[in-house]
């Protein structure tokens, strides 16, 4: 019987968000008792956290538990929160760095708190002001991540090789930060550099680690978490294709941000790549003209995207999604996991697949 992703996947974001609003109310108490600043930069991380998506890390930190134990879920789900806590406080600082003013239809962190300086202080340097206030945002939210986890009811072994995977995806997505920001300055690169980048910046902290941390804290060994990494790698990579596909071809209503941000960021993705190589010279043309230009119309975004299906690139990338979702679910198929966790696992990564948000 076919499990309701979309059943489940709302089960659970509600779940989540109830243990995020109480997470994060006891913070803004925190904070209080420190400075109303304190406070107000609490309450507005939690309204950044909680103002959409999906919740597909902690559900996969969830699931990752489940496929051997279903005994402690509300522990489970409180300790999954940490997943979202890091996926904010990476999301903060990834939009001061591509220098977005909207994320899930919603002012940016640090345009909230340029606004904030304008209205507050009427005083120069406001976006400055406003990077600085949500760059200690995010690091306070990596630490929340990280209190969350080392709090959590498990056995205390358990709990310290979670916190060590927890570092080693902050680390990951460090890294494959570091490579995206320099490949947008060298100029050239190839399929296997992106790949390596969405490895790094995606695949390992979207699927694979919250799966890994999950299982970790029902007392997972080795060769468990090599499966859930065959698994999380190709199914991340296909969920980073897809996203972006939607990036280039979604509605700004759907995704949350501005269509074409990758191409006013200079961003070469797969769909660009495999398009300079299949192109002419008047495409070429068009195409590096509009990359990294910030001023770029949808007139010239809409050009764009005929050069991408003209030139089977947008085929391509859409044939490379259904492949690593496939070479994923065929990696939990031959799995022992529980039965409940692994159809699910194989269902969402179709879910992944064709998603249009």
């Amino acid at each position: 019987m076919a499990i309701d992703i979309n059943g489940k996947i709302a089960h659970y974001q509600t779940q989540i968000n109830k243990h995020l609003e109480l997470f994060f109310d006891n913070k803004i108490e925190e904070a209080s008792r420190i400075s109303n600043y304190t406070q107000e930069v609490a309450a507005n991380a939690k309204e950044y956290t909680l103002r959409g998506g999906k919740r597909l890390r902690p559900i996969f930190f969830i699931y990752g538990y489940k496929c051997f134990s279903d005994d402690n879920i509300e522990a489970i789900i409180e300790a999954s929160i940490s997943i979202e806590l890091m996926q904010s406080y990476l999301l903060i600082h990834d939009d001061i760095m591509d220098e977005d003013e909207l994320r899930r239809g919603k002012p940016t962190f640090h345009i909230v708190y340029k606004n904030i300086c304008e209205r507050e202080f009427k005083k120069k340097g406001t976006l400055k002001f406003g990077e600085n206030i949500a760059l200690i945002a995010g690091d306070l939210l990596e630490a929340y991540g990280e209190e969350v986890l080392a709090n959590s009811p498990f056995k205390c072994e358990y709990v310290m090789k979670a916190l060590r995977k927890y570092a080693e995806m902050v680390k990951n997505v460090g890294y494959g930060q570091i490579l995206d920001v320099m490949s947008e300055k060298k100029g050239n690169i190839t399929e296997d550099e992106i790949l390596m980048i969405h490895k790094l910046k995606t695949a390992s902290y979207t699927i694979e680690g919250p799966l890994q941390i999950g299982a970790i804290l029902a007392g997972a060994k080795g060769e468990d978490l090599l499966i859930m990494s065959d698994y999380g790698i190709p199914l991340g990579l296909a969920f980073q294709i897809q996203d972006d596909i939607l990036g280039l071809f979604g509605s700004e209503e759907k995704i949350g941000k501005p269509v074409g941000s990758d191409i006013r960021e200079g961003k070469k993705t797969l769909l660009i790549l495999h398009a300079l190589e299949k192109c002419g010279e008047k495409e070429t043309e068009i195409i590096t003209r509009a990359l990294g230009n910030e001023d770029v119309t949808m007139d010239e975004i809409d050009i764009i995207r005929d050069i991408v299906r003209e030139t089977g690139s947008l085929d391509y990338s859409q044939k490379l999604v259904k492949e690593k979702t496939e070479k994923a679910i065929q990696a939990i198929e031959g799995s022992n996991f529980r039965d409940e966790a692994k159809q699910f696992l194989v269902e969402i990564a179709d879910f992944i697949g064709s998603r249009e948000y």
